[in-house]
């Protein structure tokens, strides 16, 4: 891979390279999303693709000069004026940026949530001690007024068997960014695994 210089950083990658790593996701993502139970693939990659279109905003003054025209009385041309505005622009992600924002947004959408909650059961576990003096399996939630099933729960086991299940999209987004020099994205929890 070349390098390129980039805000004043190493980029291990190309922006041709970080389009075909894209393409690829993309590609992969929708073959996923025909699974069972994974229809917000393709509500993920919708919102990714707004995100990049939307552009990064960006703040701009714009100074305009005004020609005030003659004085009738004098019959001389006035002072000229000028005023600003500040409007707000979009610049386009460059190729590096939208896949770094693709990565994040994949690790945000689908391995945070179980590590979130599993970190979550820990802490519970840890300072709360039901009667028997034994760490809960499962904690019951109290309800928060939605419709749904009003025994909301989390239980060590699903916790831990969702955990399980987004380790290697975790490792894999991990490998992508550091071997395309964008950052380290692998988490404590994801370490000890």
């Amino acid at each position: 891979m070349m390098l390129n210089e980039r805000k004043g950083r190493a980029m291990a990658i190309s922006d041709e390279e970080a389009n075909q790593v894209i393409a690829a996701i993309k590609e992969a993502l929708p073959q996923e999303a025909l699974e069972p139970g994974r229809d917000a693939i393709a509500d993920f990659l919708q919102q990714w693709r707004a995100e990049i279109e939307a552009g990064r905003p960006i703040d701009r003054k714009l100074k305009v000069a005004e020609s005030p025209g003659l004085d009738e009385l004098a019959g001389v041309p006035r002072a000229r004026t000028s005023s600003t505005g500040e409007f707000v622009g979009k610049k386009d992600y460059t190729p590096t940026e939208r896949l770094d924002l693709l990565l994040e947004a994949l690790g945000l959408s689908f391995v945070a949530p179980p590590m979130m909650a599993a970190r979550f059961f820990e802490t519970v576990e840890r300072y709360r001690v039901d009667e028997a003096n034994e760490n809960p399996a499962t904690i019951f939630l109290a309800p928060t007024g939605e419709i749904g099933d009003p025994t909301l729960h989390l239980d060590r086991a699903t916790i831990d068997q969702a955990a399980e299940a987004v380790i290697p999209l975790s490792r894999v987004l991990e490998e992508l960014s550091r071997e395309t020099g964008i950052r380290d994205r692998l988490t404590d929890v994801e370490k000890k695994a």
